[in-house]
C-alpha cells in the first residue's frame, strides 16, 4: 500500500505540473479551490493526527513508545503546515505574477 500512495503523489504532482504547462489559463481557473481543499484535507487529517496523539499518551503503550510516536506526529504536523503555507505562497506569487493584484 506504501508503494502506491507513493505512486499516487508522484501521478498527481505530474498531473499538476502537466495541466500549468498545457492549459495554463483553465489552471489558474481551478487552483484556488484546489488549494482550498487541500487545505481541508490537512486540517482534517491534522486534527486526526492530534486525536491520535492524544489517545496514545494516555493509553498504557511504554514511554520510549509513547516519545516515538509523539515525534512523528509533530514531525508529520510540522510538514503537512510547511507544504500547505508553500502551496498558498506559490498560488499568491502567480497569482502577483499575473498582474490580478491580490
Amino acid at each position: 500500500m506504501y508503494a502506491w500512495t507513493i505512486i499516487f503523489l508522484v501521478a498527481l504532482f505530474a498531473f499538476d505540473r502537466g495541466m500549468g504547462k498545457r492549459f495554463p489559463k483553465f489552471y489558474r481557473c481551478i487552483q484556488l479551490p484546489v488549494n482550498i481543499i487541500v487545505s481541508v484535507l490537512a486540517t482534517a487529517y491534522c486534527a486526526l493526527l492530534i486525536y491520535a496523539l492524544h489517545e496514545v499518551l494516555n493509553s498504557g503503550v511504554s514511554s520510549g513508545d509513547k516519545l516515538f510516536f509523539a515525534s512523528l506526529v509533530l514531525a508529520s504536523l510540522g510538514a503537512f503546515a510547511y507544504m500547505t503555507a508553500s502551496l498558498w505562497r506559490r498560488w499568491l506569487k502567480e497569482r502577483k505574477g499575473d498582474g490580478d493584484g491580490v
